[in-house]
């Protein structure tokens, strides 16, 4: 583990119905930075980050928080630590709005609501999740986790069916957390979100990850396709 890491999973093994999802897994986000976490449809990245964030409960394995040891890990421990995570799919209340939803946070967390939105450039604070396009239901959603005061962010596809416009303004929005010092670790399948994002990449293959600290010199094929097959 990376002596700097905010949260990591170590040796994370996962089976399921008998079959193995992750295998001496390892993942980690430092403060500061943007870690990208990279493989195919079905390789385990999903499986990782539920792991990491204290969602799901490994084989084997371990969490630890700024280089503790975490006995058992929750999503609501590690919440009320300093993480946020942004799965795949919408999960805002739908009955409220979105302004509604971040007061609410703020009022938790003792930050500043407006400050957040005005900071991630979410719009529309007016409206409930259902009215909001997909990018600006992802910006509304990391506006809530600034008004919790995340200090680490974990996001499972954040680029995702994203317009040009919003996929750019995630981005400068992470790189600006990062910058300030918060953690972020996002998995993703768009490879030049993660070329123009990232400053550090995990390749995962089979439920297997490694680091690639040389990406941007390798070929994509090398760390992305290619791997599996040796590459």
């Amino acid at each position: 583990m990376s002596a700097t890491a905010r949260i990591a999973a170590e040796a994370v093994d996962l089976s399921r119905g008998g079959r193995a999802i992750l295998r001496q897994a390892y993942v980690d986000a430092v403060p500061g930075t943007i870690t990208a976490l990279v493989g195919r449809i079905g390789a385990g990245k999903t499986s990782l980050l539920r792991v990491l964030a204290g969602r799901m409960r490994p084989d084997r394995g371990q969490v630890r928080w700024e280089g503790e040891r975490l006995r058992r890990p929750s999503l609501e421990a590690l919440a009320r630590a300093g993480l946020a995570l942004l799965p795949d799919h919408a999960w805002l209340a739908p009955q409220h709005t979105l302004g509604v939803q971040l007061a609410l946070a703020a009022r938790v967390s003792g930050g500043d609501w407006r400050a957040a939105v005005a900071r991630v450039g979410a719009t529309r604070v007016d409206r409930r999740p259902g009215d909001l396009s997909t990018g600006e239901r992802r910006l509304g959603e990391l506006a809530l986790a600034v008004s919790l005061g995340a200090t680490a962010l974990v996001l499972d596809e954040p680029f995702r069916e994203l317009d040009p416009m919003h996929r750019d303004r995630l981005g400068a929005c992470l790189r600006d957390l990062a910058d300030d010092g918060c953690a972020v670790l996002f998995a993703d399948h768009d490879v030049e979100s993660v070329l123009a994002r990232a400053d550090r990449l995990f390749a995962i293959e089979e439920g297997a990850t490694r680091v690639v600290p040389d990406f941007r010199e390798r070929p994509v094929v090398d760390w992305y396709v290619g791997w599996g097959r040796g590459g």
